[in-house]
């Protein structure tokens, strides 16, 4: 088994690789949710979003003999998505002659307030004072939290993911947690 793999995703990628469709209807299945919230990040445009998850899954199995490379499945797959999402904006924006946005994209979550405050049993005055934290933070920093917290991605993954470099990854971090200290502390001591 490879080390970014668990058993189960292996046996998955090893029947694939036999031809397998029910493999693949499975790979489905267990990522899908997280493929589409992910892509949600960054279009609104459901279309965009399914299309590019179909995609995705319609190149693995057309891949399928070498899946055997994948190191991580989870990686691989949001990576996949997000290239076809931002493709597909790229070329929907310029068939309207609309100029991409300066940044390359935009990044949009709204925090689950409701899983931190199961997670980490806070009161709700606490979980409202954390989203308006949040909010204050650049979309970049947003990603970054987002791939780091909540998809659990490593830094090497992360600065693929972003096309920034792993020192970025851990420069755009820290700087993001210091922000949040920083923010949540000013936040206290005003009210």
């Amino acid at each position: 088994m490879k080390e970014g793999l668990s058993q189960l995703e292996a046996s998955w990628l090893q029947q694939l690789q036999q031809h397998s469709e029910e493999a693949l209807a499975k790979l489905m299945k267990h990522y899908y949710a997280d493929l589409y919230n992910y892509a949600a990040r960054f279009s609104q445009d459901e279309s965009v979003i399914k299309d590019g998850i179909q995609e995705v899954f319609i190149s693995l199995w057309q891949r399928r003999e070498t899946a055997g490379g994948i190191l991580s499945l989870r990686y691989y797959l949001l990576r996949a998505v997000k290239n076809k999402v931002l493709k597909a904006l790229y070329y929907n924006d310029r068939r309207a002659g609309i100029a991409p946005p300066h940044a390359g994209y935009e990044f949009f979550h709204e925090f689950s307030i409701e899983k931190i405050i199961i997670e980490r049993q806070i009161s709700e005055e606490k979980a409202a004072r954390l989203k308006r934290t949040l909010s204050l933070l650049s979309r970049r920093q947003q990603e970054v939290i987002y791939l780091k917290f909540y998809q659990h991605l490593d830094h090497g993954q992360i600065a693929e993911l972003m096309s920034i470099s792993r020192q970025s990854v851990y420069n755009l971090l820290h700087e993001t947690i210091q922000k949040l200290r920083s923010l949540w502390h000013t936040d206290f001591v005003t009210r």
